[in-house]
């Protein structure tokens, strides 16, 4: 167990040292509240010892203590002044002059709270886990690397850009992604433009802050954003965006610093039309929880996978919602070609209309060919030779465009 101490005084400082030390911890001392703070990161400790008379020691000690770590915070004051101790919101303390048998009681107590706290968190997200594959069902091999990619992202601390199109349920992503988390019994949020940011972080605290729609967002809130990631307080924010960031970057809606802010974890939601036989399985799910006993006619069922869906999962379940107050024990062609609006198609071979790539006079050919083999990539749902006999290319150049580029695809 790794131990950090704040302690401005030589005699219990080291009492403390020698104490931890015995009861086989790694102990590190700091006399100043700046150095403590900087060990922080590097050192990273279990428990924080801190004196609440060193000039920043109480600042020190609250920061650990709200910032979702889960460390344990120790006070350390003078004997005279226990009251203070007991009220300051640590989870014990010590008092001066600091005894062996003191520390090797604390250290036997978070040494114990450690373990039983490591025994409820793996229940907690092994938990979690499960509510992962209920809440984001799928088996689509591109489904499945998304969501692997969203519980590599919640392991880490760092700010996430989830990306998608509508209706790809980034919402239900994000708070997934919280309840991964390390702070996933604390409290998600979410934000909008209009309200104030620093009341929601206040309030969040070592939460999760969900922004959806940022792109839609103002200069001046984005700015905001900035601002709060960059502090590097408690909270850790989730944004969404509905569109591609480059094309949100080269219109000017998303700032360029703020989407550097959040280079480190960046998830893709794959739309459900790359989704291969995830319909199905949706459509089946979505049937279970509106109506248990209503089925689904084969040739609708047919008709729901060859069509393009381009309100993805959001508007494959509203269009069975309202499919099934229109039916009585199944779902048929006519009820959803009625719902839909539309022809419906009758093979899973769709005509689908081509992307368009606009090309603005000053654009350098590097970037728009980049566009184009990325629009073209995405046409061809991944395919690179179908890619390359679109675009007139070999394979060997789309491989090494792609490379060249960073495409994923």
């Amino acid at each position: 167990m790794k131990i950090l101490v704040l302690d401005p005084d030589a005699s219990s400082r080291d009492a403390l040292r020698q104490g931890f030390a015995a009861a086989g911890g790694t102990v590190r001392v700091f006399a100043e509240a700046f150095e403590a703070d900087e060990a922080l990161r590097g050192f990273e400790p279990d428990v924080v010892v801190a004196a609440l008379d060193a000039p920043g020691g109480a600042e020190l000690l609250a920061r650990v203590r709200d910032d979702g770590s889960g460390r344990i915070v120790y006070a350390l004051v003078d004997g005279a002044e226990m009251d203070r101790g007991i009220a300051s919101g640590a989870h014990d303390f010590f008092w001066r002059p600091v005894s062996a048998a003191r520390v090797a009681q604390l250290h036997a107590a978070a040494a114990d709270r450690r373990l039983r706290g490591a025994e409820t968190e793996e229940a907690r997200v092994r938990l979690a886990r499960a509510e992962l594959k209920d809440a984001l069902p799928g088996r689509s091999p591109r489904w499945l690397a998304a969501l692997a990619s969203l519980e590599r992202a919640a392991g880490s601390n760092a700010s996430v850009l989830l990306t998608g199109e509508v209706g790809t349920e980034k919402d239900v992503a994000a708070l997934a992604l919280h309840r991964l988390s390390r702070r996933g019994a604390g409290r998600f949020a979410y934000i909008s433009e209009g309200e104030s940011l620093e009341l929601a972080v206040r309030q969040t605290g070592a939460g999760t802050l969900f922004l959806p729609n940022v792109e839609t967002t103002s200069t001046a809130f984005q700015e905001a954003l900035i601002a709060q990631i960059a502090a590097g307080g408690p909270t850790r924010f989730v944004l969404g965006i509905d569109e591609d960031p480059r094309e949100a970057l080269e219109a000017g809606r998303l700032s360029r610093s703020l989407r550097s802010a959040l280079s480190d974890e960046v998830v893709h939601l794959p739309p459900l039309r790359e989704r291969e036989g995830d319909v199905a399985l949706l459509a089946r799910r979505s049937l279970e929880e509106i109506d248990s006993g209503l089925l689904l006619d084969a040739e609708a069922l047919d008709a729901l996978q060859a069509h393009d869906w381009p309100g993805n999962v959001r508007e494959l379940k509203e269009t069975l919602r309202r499919a099934a107050r229109l039916s009585e024990a199944e779902i048929g062609p006519t009820v959803l070609r009625s719902v839909l609006a539309r022809p419906l198609p009758r093979t899973r071979e769709r005509h689908r209309k081509p992307p368009v790539v606009r090309i603005t006079v000053g654009d350098s050919l590097a970037d728009v060919e980049r566009r184009l083999i990325s629009k073209t990539l995405e046409f061809a749902r991944g395919n690179k030779k179908k890619t390359a006999e679109l675009l007139k290319l070999s394979l060997k150049t789309i491989y090494n465009k792609i490379k060249e580029y960073g495409l994923e695809h």
